[in-house]
């Protein structure tokens, strides 16, 4: 069953509305009422129904501010506006905040049981879609899980670490790999390399006395020159003139 909440100013409307039609027929329960638009906010708030058919015009706060609520604070609910054909210009206001039908007071059986259907079709579509969201979020959080297993295995052997050895490990391809580390940490597979290497370097220029070149080696790379290039290029300075600053 779906929930739906009535707002009019007129009792008797009210009344008349809860009368008109077998609503658990239709597939509704009524969850709610109000006379007043704060009073509707209020218990809209705390029932959360499916669906709201508001008048148009009451004290307080009006329909299309009513509407206008629902939708900046995106509550997962339709909307259906009562409204006089005099107030029908006033009413089109309602139907730009996505309102889901307008019904002519007064209302009659036929009008109202048209608009659930419709309503009830708009649900049960969404209704359907969950699903697909709860797999796409399942997707996400499994990709997460297994970025996590990459980044540790290249934190462990980013020595010699290739992209290819990446893929044939975690059964990826090798653009897949890299679309994933990009997507994730908006880094690309390389830079995400170069700062491990560069960090252990400048760990190692600190914590002891070894040469360049060996430190060089030690954190993947057999060109020395080439090593020193990249060096700079990501600290700003030479691996030589890094360790004199620490002393």
């Amino acid at each position: 069953m779906y929930r739906v909440f009535l707002a009019d100013d007129e009792p008797w409307i009210l009344i008349s509305l809860k009368n008109l039609i077998d609503w658990g027929e239709c597939g509704f329960v009524i969850c709610g009422e109000a006379t007043d638009g704060i009073k509707a906010w209020e218990r809209i708030v705390r029932t959360k129904p499916d669906l709201i058919i508001s008048d148009i015009k009451m004290p307080g706060m009006d329909g299309i501010e009513l509407i206008k609520k629902v939708r900046e604070e995106k509550l997962r609910t339709e909307v259906a506006i009562i409204s006089g054909y005099s107030d029908f210009e006033y009413a089109r206001a309602g139907l730009k905040y996505g309102c889901t039908d307008y019904l002519i007071k007064p209302v009659d059986e036929e009008e109202l049981v048209g608009c659930l259907e419709k309503v009830k079709e708009k649900l049960d579509g969404s209704l359907t879609a969950v699903p697909e969201v709860e797999k796409e979020e399942e997707g996400y959080r499994s990709e997460g899980r297994l970025l996590k297993e990459i980044l540790l295995y290249i934190q462990e052997n980013y020595r010699t670490v290739t992209q290819q050895q990446l893929a044939d490990e975690f059964s990826l391809s090798v653009s897949s790999v890299s679309q994933m580390i990009k997507r994730r940490t908006g880094k690309s597979y390389s830079d995400h390399l170069l700062e491990i290497r560069i960090s252990k370097a400048q760990e190692l220029l600190r914590l002891t006395n070894e040469s360049i070149e060996e430190i060089s080696e030690k954190v993947g790379y057999s060109d020395y020159f080439y090593f020193l290039k990249v060096f700079k290029k990501a600290t700003g300075i030479s691996p030589s003139a890094f360790r004199r600053s620490l002393s």
